[in-house]
Parts: C-alpha cells; structure tokens; sequence
C-alpha cells in the first residue's frame, strides 16, 4: 500500500524514482523527461482590442494588484483569443511594438469582448533570438528587439483565471 502511495506521488508530481529505493517503484515510476520545456517571461500586460483593426494598449505593467482585482472582478465568458496573423516576419535588429499585435477576445457567443486584460509573454531562448533583459530600454516602451535569427514565440493569454484563453503568435527572424 505504501508503494502505491508513492507511486502515486510520483505520477502527479511528474518525477521519477532514480532517488527511491523501491525496485518496484523504480520499474513503475514514469522516468524524467528529457525534452526541454518552453520557459516563458511576461513582457508587458495589454488590453484587447475591440476589433481586428484597432491597435491594443499595451504597458510594461498595467494593471496594479488593485486593478487586477477589479478587472477580474467582471464576470466575462471568454471563449477564445483571435489574431489576424499568427507569425510575423522580422528581420535581425527589428524591433516589434508589442501594440501592434492585433488581439480580440471572443466571447462562447462568438462576440468580441473589448479590453480584456491579457499578458504578453516571450519565449526565452538560447541562444537569444530577442532581447529579454530586465532593464531594457525596449522592453521598458512596449517593445522587443531582434538580436539573432530564428524562431521565438510570443504567448498571449487573458490576465484572470476565470477566462483562461491563450493564443500562441510565432516570430521568424531573418539576417
């Protein structure tokens, strides 16, 4: 009974037993994976636009704790978040103003929902294909400058967990 409990542990928790020292459970416990997991950073908090046409608001930080409270406050059904693209083109040295990101909230009535609090976040990479330091100057004015070629992704999903949408827009930097 003891293993099971263990066990049990162990799958919820996503670990392996290599520290155990069950043979049974070093036999049933799920091994580590191997395969890195995407590590996201929150560049900047937004409101959604009203319609696929209109630029966000977007800052570093806007929202307070008081205000988040209050924005999550206002029951609100959201089905999903649409983007008229879902890559974008950059070249090496670009800079991508977060706001022109167009971003809808959509309502389960298939409705747009203007200004739902939403977080901006940026894949971290290595090596860095855009600039995420604390500090930067670009990132401080709503922005992310390209510092190397390839693929990053940006994750956009709604500020409070009663509507728990997300979309995924995908940079592609070129020399």
């Amino acid at each position: 009974m003891r293993h099971l409990a263990l066990l049990a542990l162990l799958v919820v928790s996503g670990g392996a037993c290599a520290a155990c020292n069950s043979p049974l459970l070093a036999k049933l416990a799920p091994p580590l994976s191997t395969a890195t997991r995407p590590y996201f950073i929150r560049v900047a908090e937004a409101m959604t636009s009203a319609t696929m046409g209109e630029p966000m608001r977007v800052a570093p930080r806007m929202f307070s704790a008081y205000q988040n409270e209050e924005a999550c406050r206002l029951p609100r059904r959201i089905e999903r978040l649409e983007a008229p693209t879902r890559t974008i083109a950059l070249q090496l040295g670009d800079r991508l103003t977060l706001s022109t990101l167009r971003i809808v909230a959509v309502s389960d009535g298939n409705v747009a929902v203007p200004n739902v609090p939403i977080i901006i976040e940026a894949e971290e990479l290595s090596p860095s294909v855009i600039e995420l330091r604390t500090g930067d100057l670009d990132l401080a004015e709503g922005r992310v400058r390209t510092v190397g070629s390839g693929t990053f992704h940006l994750r956009i999903r709604t500020l409070c967990s009663a509507t728990n949408a997300g979309i995924t827009i995908t940079g592609v930097v070129t020399p």
